[in-house]
């Protein structure tokens, strides 16, 4: 049989599951957020030879994100999504990739947002702040894209990954519909970023969504690591029936922010669930 890059892939197969590695190049995933966890999250995707890849990020690469991403010091300044997409192009260019220079709360980016991901298969969340992981939530949900949702604390020591299928799991609204007095910090971005965390969480979302799209194995429900103890805890949540994005499917699934919450919000929610 002639090799090729997906070779060691599609040997998956060999083992007695079932799967065609070539549907991957039928689908299209989104990458929201390309820093630590969006970088590798996106190079991984790449390497499996899926058919098209689309990013978001209105950020730029700076001096603090070299530790843990594809980034180098020459790209310090430079818009994320344009570098990741120079590089990810060279590593397969089999894949289309299509970027957005973009923050995807800016009412002027609403409807072209709406419809790009509209487009998309499944979701990839590599955000960083809590206001927009919950506005990707509630239109995810309205549009009814699957999504993974993931995310590391501001410790960068633990971190949780949550596949969201709309109207039928437990989306991120009802689990973290916790109560928090917190001071008002718009998008505060995580404090400490460990390499190793990010890659785990990272490998588990691009794990998922291979078992999504390709049809095999049991998807994680919600899965919090814990670098400090070495332990992956997994829970089994369920819809919140008075949740007011996906507790019913004629909801509109509207975003609002009643309360302004911080990235700590993240680690009060993993400290809840240890």
């Amino acid at each position: 049989m002639k090799e090729d890059r997906y070779t060691r892939l599609k040997a998956i197969k060999e083992f007695g599951y079932d799967i065609n590695w070539d549907d991957l190049s039928s689908y299209h995933v989104g990458v929201i957020g390309i820093g630590g966890l969006g970088c590798v999250s996106s190079e991984m995707v790449t390497r499996c030879g899926l058919g098209k890849l689309t990013l978001f990020d209105n950020d730029i690469v700076d001096q603090v994100n070299l530790n843990r991403s594809m980034y180098k010091p020459e790209h310090v300044g430079k818009p994320k999504v344009e570098v990741a997409y120079r590089i990810l192009k060279t590593i397969n260019p089999d894949v289309d990739i299509f970027y957005f220079k973009n923050d995807i709360m800016d009412i002027n980016f609403e409807s072209t947002f709406e419809k790009e991901i509209s487009k998309i298969d499944i979701i990839l969340n590599g955000l960083d702040n809590i206001p927009a992981r919950e506005y990707l939530n509630s239109k995810c949900i309205r549009l009814k894209i699957p999504y993974i949702d993931a995310g590391a604390s501001r410790s960068g020591l633990s971190g949780y990954v949550h596949p969201i299928i709309p109207y039928k799991t437990s989306c991120a609204k009802c689990i973290k519909g916790i109560s928090v007095d917190l001071p008002v910090e718009k998008g505060e971005p995580c404090v400490a970023s460990l390499p190793s965390t990010m890659a785990i969480l990272a490998s588990i979302q691009i794990q998922e969504m291979l078992k999504f799209l390709l049809k095999f194995g049991k998807m994680i429900d919600y899965l919090v690591y814990d670098m400090i103890s070495g332990q992956f805890l997994n829970y089994t949540t369920k819809k919140d029936e008075n949740c007011p994005i996906c507790a019913s499917i004629d909801v509109n699934g509207s975003y609002k922010i009643d309360k302004k919450v911080s990235q700590r919000d993240l680690d009060k929610i993993i400290t809840k669930l240890k």
